[in-house]
């Protein structure tokens, strides 16, 4: 491929043959000529066989030469197009999280916490909703209700409704908004600014929300509020991660 590239190098620093100044003088080779001992009578040199055969050779191999142009630049610029990175089930460092009780899991980064526990009570349905690079302690995860980690996954009702109550145009202020797939389901993805907020201070949400069916949506989150304001970034990376590692259970229940 090196060979290529230097051919192709060279084919662009090459002045290109003037193909039109060739044509232009066979043309004028054809063109009417003026008997002198006929006066103002025009006529007609007839042209052999061999000049035409020669105007024809030669658009041919114009033809020829931009179509080898045309080929050796898609070649040239296929090796220089990077390709996509495969796609992997799990982020190096990070590790899956299953909830059987409403049948998905999700990926994190492997140096993070998760927990089951809610206000001091374990359940398995609490599997894989909280996430924080710090502990959650003896007493595993006390946050009310709400949001309140680095990285949260709720299971909520219908998608527009969901949808409709989370960007109410009185209290959010929409920043960005994209539809996507993830893992087969409809799903958006929004950055917005909460103008009015009863539980914390107001400030900047990044979320996916992700229709299961007609009656749950699955809602992957971050903020910039409750004091992760310095790394809302960085947030926004790991919940980008941890969504395109979301997998469901066809048996998940209702």
């Amino acid at each position: 491929m090196a060979d290529l590239r230097e051919q192709l190098r060279r084919i662009e620093a090459t002045e290109p043959p003037d193909l039109w100044a060739g044509i232009e003088s066979r043309a004028r080779e054809g063109r009417p000529q003026v008997d002198a001992n006929i006066g103002s009578v025009v006529a007609f040199r007839k042209q052999g066989s061999d000049q035409r055969r020669r105007v024809a050779a030669g658009l041919a191999a114009a033809a020829v030469f931009a179509l080898m142009i045309v080929v050796a630049w898609r070649v040239f610029r296929s090796e220089r197009i990077e390709p996509l990175p495969t796609a992997t089930d799990l982020p190096a460092g990070w590790v899956r999280c299953t909830n059987s009780a409403l049948g998905y899991s999700i990926g994190y980064p492997g140096d993070w916490h998760t927990t089951d526990v809610f206000d001091g009570v374990s359940d398995p349905a609490n599997a894989c909703q909280w996430f924080s690079p710090d502990p959650f302690g003896p007493q595993g995860n006390l946050v009310s209700e709400g949001w309140g980690y680095p990285l949260e996954v709720a299971i909520k009702g219908p998608f527009d409704r969901e949808l409709g109550q989370m960007l109410d145009p009185e209290v959010a202020r929409i920043l960005e908004q994209e539809d996507v797939v993830v893992d087969g389901h409809r799903a958006l993805r929004v950055e917005y600014e909460q103008l009015v907020d009863v539980i914390a201070e107001p400030g900047l949400h990044y979320v996916y929300l992700i229709e299961l069916d007609p009656d749950t949506t699955l809602i992957v989150h971050t903020t910039a509020t409750r004091g992760f304001a310095d790394v809302y970034e960085e947030n926004r990376v790991v919940v980008d991660r941890a969504v395109s590692t979301l997998r469901f259970t066809s048996d998940a229940p209702a």
